[in-house]
């Protein structure tokens, strides 16, 4: 399938269940598009980190509302997520310090760490309607490129 004007748009509740459901409708539309297999991984890392801290910090006393979206071209893959929690921008959350040892590190805490060293670019905005909006552009390395003019010459 062309990447090219490819688009996806998924809501559901930030539950549980409701981020295994939109993990597995995000996965069933990936499998539209050809993308090598570290360009999918980032995509799916993406979306499980962000969604997993809207399901845990931001419903405070009530279902939040998740929707997202992905856009595709030629050159990179946008993911756009909007929730009703709290105001939180990731962007001004500060990487955390390296463990001296394994004894002391902690689990958990580096998934925005981790969103931001596969993208190219983290924009945060608090809507109007008092959702937040981030947008995460991932960018298609060349091979992807070369597989999805490959598909289109078959």
């Amino acid at each position: 399938m062309n990447t090219t004007n490819y688009n996806m748009a998924l809501r559901f509740p930030g539950t549980l269940a409701g981020f295994e459901r939109g993990f597995a409708e995000l996965r069933a539309g990936l499998e539209r598009i050809r993308l090598e297999p570290a360009t999918r991984y980032n995509v799916e890392l993406v979306f499980e980190e962000i969604v997993a801290n809207i399901v845990r910090y931001g419903a405070q006393g009530h279902v939040t509302d998740i929707q997202f979206a992905l856009d595709a071209s030629d050159a990179s893959l946008t993911l756009i997520f909007d929730d009703d929690g709290p105001a939180f921008d990731p962007r001004t959350r500060s990487d955390p310090k390296p463990a001296k040892s394994l004894a002391e590190a902690s689990i958990g805490g580096r998934g925005i760490m981790l969103v931001r060293r596969v993208s190219t670019t983290i924009d945060y905005t608090r809507t109007p309607a008092q959702r937040n909006r981030l947008v995460v552009t991932l960018a298609l390395p060349a091979a992807d490129k070369q597989r999805e003019n490959e598909s289109q010459t078959a």
